[in-house]
């Protein structure tokens, strides 16, 4: 008999455990270590007493971690993911996790749930759109050993330690997906290294990398300085400094110049996904 329960009795090696055990056939490969995993959980606002889990007696078998916008009174959760162990398939337990609590959530005042998805994976977008998702952005996700055969000279590159994230918010041509926001970015603290660019002593561009698996969260140059080599400067600066090969993940499907500067730079597509929302 499966029961449904918060997870805020479960330990991070438990779950680290279980997540990678769901993922261990997925798509992209993709295996956490516990302190990635606390890292996840921090960057997305995650709270284990809002995660879902599906039990078989002590058997950890499906779960979904949810981060908020606030806490503790949350309007919108993120679905920063969702696993089902092998042995479980087939039983539908992603539309019964959720309909086993969407009432709750309504009550608790949460109006809406973000997640993403990619695209080939029909069987998980079929059970999301059963439990009441739709489709809203179409994301390209990037990755790649990256290459810049000129930059120019005067330019001066800063690291930012308290960026003005109101000012760089300017800087880009759409919404960020959630874990690339300027919120997920200052909760990663130290984690995510953000440096400015410099023309003439104005800010005109920045980049943000999570330092330990090198994904750029966010690249952004001021619209007046576009086309002037202040991207390519920012990304041969982290390529320096980081090494590399690196990864962005979540660029719209209208977001041409981006998509553009990116292949150009030595990028390739890696994978495409779907955001969908869900209407509590």
């Amino acid at each position: 008999m499966i029961r449904f329960s918060h997870l805020q009795n479960i330990t991070l090696p438990e779950l680290c455990s279980v997540f990678n055990l769901a993922f261990s056939d997925y798509i992209i490969p993709f295996q956490l270590t516990v302190p990635l995993l606390e890292q996840k959980l921090q960057g997305e606002n995650v709270r284990l007493s809002h995660c879902i889990g599906a039990f078989d007696g002590p058997t950890l078998a499906g779960f979904i971690l949810h981060g908020a916008d606030t806490w503790p009174n949350p309007a919108l959760l993120y679905n920063g993911g969702t696993g089902v162990i092998p042995a479980y398939r087939g039983q539908h337990l992603v539309q019964r996790m959720y309909a086993h609590y969407r009432q709750q959530y309504k009550q608790e005042g949460v109006q809406r749930i973000l997640l993403e998805v990619i695209s080939t994976n029909t069987p998980a977008i079929k059970a999301y759109e059963n439990s009441g998702f739709t489709k809203t952005r179409f994301f390209y996700c990037y990755k790649g050993q990256p290459f810049i055969k000129q930059v120019r000279k005067n330019i001066t590159i800063r690291t930012a330690a308290t960026p003005d994230w109101a000012l760089l918010n300017t800087f880009t041509d759409q919404a960020p997906g959630w874990a690339n926001s300027p919120a997920s970015i200052q909760r990663e603290g130290q984690h995510t290294l953000t440096w400015l660019a410099y023309e003439q002593n104005e800010i005109a561009g920045f980049i943000s990398v999570f330092g330990s698996n090198k994904r750029i969260r966010q690249l952004g140059v001021h619209p007046q300085h576009r086309r002037k080599g202040i991207g390519s400067a920012l990304l041969q600066h982290v390529i320096q400094v980081l090494q590399g090969p690196f990864s962005i993940i979540n660029i719209t499907d209208d977001n041409k110049g981006l998509q553009q500067f990116l292949l150009q730079a030595g990028f390739e597509v890696a994978v495409k996904q779907w955001e969908m929302e869900l209407n509590v």
